[in-house]
């Protein structure tokens, strides 16, 4: 719990590349919902190559969505509008 979400995605990769796909989904799933778009982006590659389902990548998408909703403000448009490169949170 609060974890570091680069620790989970990298734990992810670990996983994936030892074979273990439910433990590296498992692993990514938490990192998304902390807003790590890497392992949103492992999550559909998973998914490309069978080793997720429609499901799991629909639920990642939607704790991306809800992760975003949480912390979209005002300052955070305005800053990503200033200077998109740096600034974007999405």
């Amino acid at each position: 719990m609060k974890g570091d979400v680069r620790a989970r995605y990298n734990l992810g990769v670990d996983e994936a590349c030892e074979g273990n796909f439910d433990r590296s989904l498992k692993h990514h799933i938490i990192a998304v919902r902390g807003g790590f778009t890497k392992s949103l982006e492992r999550v559909k590659a998973m998914y490309t190559y069978g080793h997720a389902t429609k499901d799991d990548y629909m639920a990642a998408l939607q704790s991306y969505q809800e992760y975003l909703g949480e912390i979209k403000s005002p300052q955070r448009d305005k800053a990503a509008a200033a200077n998109e490169t740096l600034y974007r949170y999405y």
